[in-house]
């Protein structure tokens, strides 16, 4: 009856968003790095969801001091969206925060960029797994949305990981060199 053409209409949507997601994450193209700033993309991601999100506070914390770098703006906007996405499902649709924060750690000459939630959180066991493709704590996860931002991360010879979020919710950490070993790479080549 109609309820079973809801139904399967349902598991189509779940059956296409992991055809996406899979095609997304299969063919993620190769890096266009150019030299743009962090922070002003932070914020166009915050902005797509303000509005439709109003139970939510999203707390930036921007650095001044992050110079300019090279990245793949397409791609790290696309991992931001990710972590977004998957904060904004771990709130499920409950009053909550959603904190940004980017900051220079000179030292390393990287970039620190921080997302936290207050959210149901990860288990430990679960944190151990969180990046690997089809694993999904949710219901009609597709397991590859933490996947892909691993990829895009590890593609630009950064790190990411995930930590509890105190008192709840989870934070999740990228670390990016500025001084990129394929900017380096590149050169060395002679093809810069």
């Amino acid at each position: 009856g109609i309820r079973d053409v809801e139904r399967s209409r349902g598991l189509g949507d779940v059956y296409k968003r992991q055809v996406d997601e899979f095609s997304s994450y299969a063919r993620l193209p190769s890096l266009n790095l150019t030299s743009a700033k962090l922070n002003p993309i932070v914020e166009e991601v915050v902005n797509l969801y303000k509005e439709s999100h109003p139970e939510i506070d999203f707390v930036l914390e921007l650095d001044p001091n992050l110079p300019e770098f090279k990245f793949d703006r397409d791609q790290i906007k696309r991992a931001i969206i990710n972590l977004v996405d998957n904060a904004i499902e771990s709130l499920e649709g409950q009053v909550g925060t959603i904190s940004i924060k980017t900051s220079y750690i000179a030292e390393k000459s990287s970039c620190r960029i921080e997302i936290a939630d207050t959210g149901r959180g990860i288990s430990a066991r679960d944190r151990e797994r969180v990046f690997e493709p089809y694993y999904s704590t949710k219901p009609q996860g597709t397991g590859l949305g933490l996947a892909i931002v691993q990829r895009i991360i590890n593609d630009h010879y950064g790190t990411i990981w995930v930590e509890e979020n105190k008192p709840k919710g989870s934070r999740f950490i990228i670390e990016l060199p500025i001084e990129s070993r394929l900017v380096k790479k590149v050169i060395k080549e002679g093809r810069a």
